[in-house]
């Protein structure tokens, strides 16, 4: 599903990847992965006491098993439609436009 990076420059391929590295969704998948983990682990270790809290309901365990899903959907999600590469370079450029002609410059 990847576009071809090949006619990128080095310079551009490094921010590409850097950029898509950054990319909220995920971020936002690694957290909610991290603490579906954590809440999951929790729902299992108090597998006793979380129904007799919480009237019958196993709680931590759908919870973290919930957040593990929605972590992963962000995953998916970031997989299935990257940011284009068209789409960083340009907005790249655009920036050093403005910054160019905020410094009373052409860029080069």
């Amino acid at each position: 599903m990847r576009e071809d990076t090949t006619k990128l420059t080095a310079e551009q391929a490094a921010l590409v990847r850097s950029t898509r590295r950054l990319d909220l969704r995920r971020i936002l998948g690694g957290l909610f992965v991290l603490y579906g983990v954590i809440t999951t682990i929790v729902g299992i270790v108090h597998w006793d006491t979380d129904p007799q809290k919480t009237g019958g309901i196993h709680i931590n365990l759908w919870v973290g098993l919930s957040l593990l899903v929605g972590g992963l959907l962000f995953f998916l999600w970031d997989r299935l439609n990257p940011v284009p590469a068209e789409d960083i370079v340009g907005q790249a450029e655009a920036e050093a436009d403005q910054r160019a002609a905020g410094e009373g410059r052409e860029r080069a």
